[in-house]
């Protein structure tokens, strides 16, 4: 069994968006007991990361060290923008999937994990996938 849905979502500059329960309801939906869920964005400026969610704090320190290790400059050979540059680099970097199991009808993770889609550029007006496939 396969089931393959697709969202719209609509980020800010630079940011963090949880994603998590649309990912558990598209599980619950496919009725799938044991398999992967595989979550991905098309987008090469955005990108999608499994993160411990213990409060706002932890979200505003990812987002505040992406920002000092990938700084938006303006010597960077892309010329689109200096923020968008930095986007694509995030982008490889981080990567734009995550998969993770699905055991008894359920995400395998620890409580406090989340799946967080990551805007490395926008505002802009986003689409990620999820699939799950099993048994």
């Amino acid at each position: 069994m396969v089931l393959i849905k697709e969202f719209e979502i609509t980020t800010g500059r630079d940011s963090l968006q949880c994603i998590t329960s649309a990912v558990k309801e598209t599980i619950k939906e496919s009725g799938i007991i044991n398999g992967i869920v595989t979550v991905e964005v098309p987008h090469t400026t955005a990108g999608v990361l499994k993160i411990t969610s213990c409060g706002k704090e932890v979200t505003d320190d990812i987002v505040r060290e992406m920002r000092r290790l990938i700084p938006a400059r303006i010597n960077y050979y892309h010329q689109d923008s200096p923020e968008n540059a930095a986007a694509h680099i995030k982008s490889s970097l981080f990567g734009t999937s995550v998969s993770l199991i699905v055991k008894d009808g359920k995400l395998l993770r620890e409580e406090k994990q989340n799946i967080y889609l990551a805007e490395y550029d926008g505002p802009r007006n986003r689409t990620y996938c999820v699939c799950v496939t099993g048994e």
